[in-house]
C-alpha cells in the first residue's frame, strides 16, 4: 500500500513539473511573439525613403512606371501566402486612394513619394492619419524633413519622383505650420480650444472635449440652452451638429452606422475590414494587419491612446471579433470620449425644453426644427411671401416685375438661393414649416431707380427693391446685393 502511495505521488509530482514546463515554454513562446510584433510594429512606425512611390489609378506616371502603386512591407511579405499577400496590397490600396488627395493637398510637388512612405505604415496608423488632419499633417512635415535632410543620398529613382524645384517652398510652408502649431500648444494649455469640430462633412459639428473643465463644461450647456431657446421661439440654429449628437440629445440608442455621418472616411474603411472577415484568406489579412483593441484618438479627442476593452493592446483584430472592434471603436470615437460635453449640451436643451416635448422626434426631426431645409424651393418661398406696393407704378408693370423676380430666383443654384435667404431673413435655410417664420417673409417694391441696390431687414423678414427697368439690372443688382453681405442698422 505505502509502495503504491509513494508511486502515485512520484507521478503526480511528474505531471506538474510538466505541466509546469508546458507553461513556461507556452509563456516564453508568447513572449517571443509579442517582442517579434512589437518589433514590427516600431520598424513600421518610422517612415522610409526605399518606399515606392504610390500614384492614383488615373496618374499617367501610375501606368508607366508603377502598375501596382503600393507593394507589401517585406515584415508583411514573408508571413503571408500570394493570395493573402495581393488581399493586403488590394487593401492598402484603397487606403492609399484615399490618402493621396489629402497629402497631394498639404504637399502637391511630393504627394507620390510621400503617400508611398505613409502607406508603408501601420494600418492602424493610416486609419488614424484619414480620420485627424493635424496627425496626417505631422506624419507629411515628418517626411517632408526625411527627404530633405542633409548628408542623405537618394538613387536616381528616387530624385525623379520629387519636385526639386519646389523644395524651398515646402521650408516657408513649415515654418508658418510650426508657427501654427505653437499658438494650438499655447490655447491647449488653458483649455481655450473651439467649443467644436468637424470630424467629417464640412459644415457639421461635434463637441471637443478639451479638458472638460467646470467652465468649459458649463460653455456648453449653455450652448444647449441657446439650442433650446431656437426650439421653444422656433428660431433657426446656426450651428449644423453631427447625427450621433442630435440622437444623444433626444436620448435615442447611437449605433455603429452613425459614424458614417460623423466620419465617412473611416466608417468606409472599418465597413471594408468587416466584408473582408467574410473572405477565405481573412485570417491571413487580420495577421498581417497587425491591429490590436488599442486606438490612437484624433487631437481633437484628447490624442492619446486608448483600449476598446480591458487588456486591449494585447488583443488582436481577427475575423471572429472585427464586429465587435468595430461598434466598440464607433461608440469610443462618438460618445465615450466627449460623454461629459455631449451630457452637459443635452442638460441645456432640457433647462429650457422639458425632456417630455421631444418625445418622439427622430434625429432627423429634430434637425428640421433647429436647421430648416437647406434645398430651397422656389414654390415654397412663392408660397409664403407677401408683397407691398410703394413703386406708384401700375398693375401691370408691378406684376411683371414679380414674375422676372421668381423667374432669377428660380435659375439661381441653391448657394445663391441660400444667400439670398440669408440676407433676406439671416436664415440660410427655409424653416420646416410655416409656423416656423416670425414674421412671414415680404417684398417691399420701392420707387423705379436702377442706382441703388436691394436692401433688406432681416428682423422683420423683410426685402426691399427698386422696380428695376430690365431684367437683366434685376438679376445683377439682386446677385451684387447678396454676394456683398454688407450690415447695418436701420
Amino acid at each position: 500500500m505505502m509502495f503504491l502511495t509513494e508511486n502515485m505521488t512520484r507521478v503526480s509530482n511528474y505531471l506538474i513539473q510538466r505541466a509546469r514546463s508546458r507553461d513556461k515554454e507556452r509563456q516564453r513562446q508568447q513572449a517571443n511573439i509579442q517582442r517579434r510584433r512589437s518589433r514590427d510594429r516600431e520598424l513600421r512606425s518610422t517612415l522610409s525613403l526605399d518606399a515606392p512611390p504610390f500614384y492614383m489609378p488615373s496618374d499617367p506616371a501610375g501606368t508607366n512606371n508603377n502598375s501596382t502603386p503600393t507593394t507589401v512591407p517585406s515584415s508583411e511579405s514573408s508571413s503571408v501566402t500570394d493570395s493573402g499577400s495581393d488581399t493586403i496590397s488590394q487593401y492598402r490600396r484603397q487606403l492609399g486612394e484615399r490618402l493621396y488627395p489629402r497629402v497631394s493637398a498639404l504637399q502637391a510637388s511630393l504627394a507620390p513619394k510621400i503617400t508611398g512612405m505613409l502607406l508603408e505604415l501601420s494600418p492602424a496608423q493610416l486609419l488614424l492619419m484619414l480620420t485627424s488632419e493635424e496627425t496626417l499633417r505631422q506624419r507629411v512635415e515628418e517626411a517632408v524633413e526625411l527627404i530633405q535632410s542633409p548628408g542623405r543620398e537618394l538613387s536616381a529613382e528616387a530624385l525623379l519622383d520629387l519636385d526639386i524645384f519646389n523644395l524651398s517652398a515646402t521650408d516657408k510652408k513649415k515654418k508658418v505650420t510650426d508657427k501654427r502649431m505653437d499658438i494650438d500648444e499655447e490655447e491647449d494649455l488653458d483649455d481655450s480650444s473651439p467649443l467644436f469640430w468637424q470630424p467629417g462633412k464640412r459644415g457639421f459639428y461635434s463637441p471637443r472635449p478639451g479638458k472638460n473643465s467646470p467652465e468649459r463644461l458649463n460653455a456648453f450647456r449653455n450652448v444647449g440652452r441657446i439650442i433650446g431657446l431656437c426650439l421653444l421661439q422656433n428660431e433657426m440654429c446656426p450651428l449644423f451638429f453631427n447625427r450621433h449628437v442630435l440622437k444623444y440629445i433626444l436620448g435615442r440608442k447611437i449605433g455603429w452606422h452613425d459614424l458614417a455621418f460623423f466620419d465617412s472616411v473611416m466608417y468606409e474603411s472599418l465597413r471594408q475590414l468587416v466584408l473582408d472577415s467574410e473572405k477565405k484568406d481573412a485570417s491571413l489579412l487580420f495577421t498581417a494587419l497587425d491591429m490590436n483593441f488599442c486606438v490612437e484618438m484624433n487631437p481633437e479627442l484628447g490624442g492619446e491612446s486608448v483600449e476598446l476593452i480591458p487588456g486591449g493592446a494585447d488583443i488582436e483584430v481577427n475575423a471572429q471579433n472585427v464586429h465587435d472592434y468595430v461598434r466598440r471603436y464607433a461608440e469610443l470615437r462618438m460618445v465615450k470620449v466627449a460623454e461629459k460635453a455631449l451630457k452637459s449640451l443635452q442638460q441645456g436643451v432640457f433647462d429650457v425644453i422639458p425632456a417630455a416635448n421631444l418625445e418622439g422626434l427622430t434625429s432627423e426631426d429634430l434637425r428640421l426644427l433647429l436647421n430648416g431645409v437647406g434645398d430651397i424651393n422656389v414654390q415654397t418661398l412663392i408660397s409664403y411671401t407677401s408683397f407691398n406696393d410703394e413703386s406708384g407704378e401700375g398693375n401691370d408693370k408691378v406684376q411683371r416685375f414679380k414674375r422676372w423676380l421668381w423667374s432669377v430666383v428660380e435659375k439661381m443654384n441653391n448657394q445663391e438661393r441660400q444667400d439670398l435667404v440669408y440676407f433676406w431673413t439671416s436664415s440660410p435655410a427655409l424653416p420646416a414649416s410655416e409656423e416656423g417664420f416670425q414674421p412671414m417673409p415680404s417684398i417691399t417694391l420701392r420707387p423705379a431707380d436702377d442706382d441703388h441696390l436691394p436692401t433688406a431687414n432681416t428682423c422683420i423678414s423683410r426685402l426691399y427693391i427698386p422696380l428695376y427697368s430690365s431684367k437683366i439690372i434685376l438679376r445683377s443688382k439682386l446677385l451684387l446685393a447678396i454676394k456683398t453681405k454688407a450690415f447695418g442698422f436701420v
